[in-house]
């Protein structure tokens, strides 16, 4: 392993090369968020000479209550301070383009350092891969400026703004890094997806040219009503447990988690707290850095866009909520009430297909994959007009199958860990044709804006709704759920 020092404007870096790959690990865009810097936008750090550790940074605080098979036990300590980056590219070469990635989790959960992440894989294809940190849960996504009149001045966009300077550190950076400034794409999974679209959205000075989005719309920023409600609970729950308003800036960031911890499976009164899973942080809709009516800076803004969803997103949820077992049609019908103001009887037609044995769970699952992902991601792909979109379809044999092509299931093949042995059971036999697939399509898209090769044309979405569908090999086919998307949108009460 062959020591690398690299000098740019932000300071003196040290890293490694190992296998012909440079890895940088642990650079501080921000200054620490921690003590009175808590709940305050992110600070820019001045140049300086800092030598960087051969390791991972601290993690984001991670508001979990029960730990999935999904979560990474390898994550390294969780900390305010966790305003960090990691970078890798090929060793001796330059102008490449850059892939930003911002990882997903519920603004919950999650980390530029999981081990799912594996960087060197699109490394290897040529371009400078670069995964950033951000503030979770209620240290990045809590709005209590208004709710505590000032005290506290957090806007509920504290994370997104982290990852805004993160992207803004890239572009200024990442040319000593072997990096093109002038081509950079920030990509991301769920909370990512949501993410990415909304920097889309943020639009000012937008330091980023290419945008895909993996499972996620832009659907995911809540009104300012809806965070102050969300805030008032927060602050209820401080009361609760002894904690003032004065106390909460300087307790302790573990006690914060707790309280976090305290407000899962509260509903606010809106339809959408029945579709989205459990993500109760989330950005916020300001005026100042979202305004109402981001989404149409997908049509105005000139950009090159890809996004996609997998098949089976919502069995993730479904698979393992009590509510989905042995569903009745009554029971189904009186949630889809919920959901829906009119319409039912002929939405359950339309997905009568997944009816097995008088299990309407497989229904609903699927009514719930088109609602939260496929149709947001529809709505992106139809504003922008230089877009492409993907079905991923591998069946995963977790579960003897039950999980099919769940949410997020994509991403060992992405990150080339298909074959390792905690994700071969997630992944098709056909694994190492499709991670080939995967890659090589999302690398050319960030090399040129167009994900096809030599042996496949992958057709714009634009015009004809076409998805390339990804398997152990890949078409184009037209889109094939506009009719129950139209349906879902048209019945929906919120």
């Amino acid at each position: 392993m062959e020591n690398i020092i690299i000098k740019s404007q932000a300071g003196t870096f040290s890293g490694f090369c190992e296998n012909k790959i440079n890895n940088f690990y642990g650079i501080p865009y921000a200054s620490s968020c921690a003590d009175s810097n808590r709940w305050n936008a992110p600070k820019r750090l001045q140049a300086n000479h800092i030598h960087t550790e051969s390791v991972r940074g601290p993690s984001a605080y991670q508001t979990i209550v029960n730990k999935s098979f999904m979560f990474d036990p390898t994550l390294p300590v969780e900390s305010e301070d966790c305003l960090s980056l990691n970078i890798a590219f090929p060793k001796e070469e330059s102008n490449l383009p850059v892939m930003i990635w911002i990882h997903g989790g519920a603004y919950l959960t999650g980390s530029a350092n999981g081990a799912l992440y594996q960087m060197e894989t699109l490394a290897s294809k040529g371009v400078v891969l670069v995964a950033i940190n951000y503030r979770l849960g209620p240290l990045g996504f809590l709005k209590l400026d208004e709710v505590t009149n000032g005290l506290i001045p957090s806007t509920g966009n504290e994370g997104l703004l982290d990852q805004r300077m993160a992207i803004q550190w890239v572009k200024e950076n990442i040319e000593s890094f072997g990096g093109n400034p002038d081509n950079i794409t920030i990509f991301g999974e769920s909370a990512g997806a949501w993410s990415c679209a909304l920097q889309v959205g943020i639009g000012i000075n937008r330091d980023f040219h290419k945008v895909i989005c993996q499972s996620g719309g832009g659907d995911a920023a809540r009104s300012i009503d809806s965070a102050n409600q969300w805030g008032e609970i927060f602050i209820s729950k401080s009361h609760d447990i002894g904690l003032s308003i004065d106390d909460l800036m300087k307790a302790p960031p573990e006690q914060l988690i707790e309280i976090a911890k305290l407000m899962r499976h509260i509903d606010l009164s809106d339809g959408s707290s029945w579709v989205m899973p459990e993500v109760g942080f989330s950005p916020v809709i300001d005026n100042l850095i979202l305004s109402s009516d981001y989404i149409n800076n997908f049509k105005t803004e000139d950009f090159d866009f890809m996004a996609g969803v997998t098949l089976d997103e919502y069995r993730l949820w479904s698979a393992f909520h009590p509510f989905y077992k042995n569903l009745s049609k009554e029971n189904l019908i009186k949630r889809l009430s919920k959901i829906f103001k009119h319409s039912v009887e002929e939405i359950i037609e339309l997905y009568s297909d997944y009816i097995n044995n008088n299990n309407y769970g497989y229904l609903l699952s699927s009514i719930m994959t088109d609602l939260t992902f496929g149709s947001p991601v529809e709505e992106l792909l139809l504003k922008n007009k230089n877009s492409y979109g993907y079905i991923f379809t591998p069946q995963s044999p977790l579960l003897n199958g039950e999980l099919g092509a769940f949410h997020a299931s994509e991403l060992p093949y992405l990150f080339g860990v298909q074959n390792k042995s905690v994700y071969k059971k997630w992944s098709s036999n056909s694994r190492d044709i499709t991670a080939k697939l995967m890659q090589d399509s999302w690398v050319n898209f960030a090399k040129n804006g167009n994900p096809s090769n030599d042996d496949f044309e992958w057709l714009k979405f634009s015009n004809s709704s076409n998805y390339a569908l990804i398997g152990d090999s890949i078409k184009n086919i037209n889109s094939p759920f506009k009719a129950r998307y139209q349906l879902l949108n048209n019945a929906k009460n919120f």
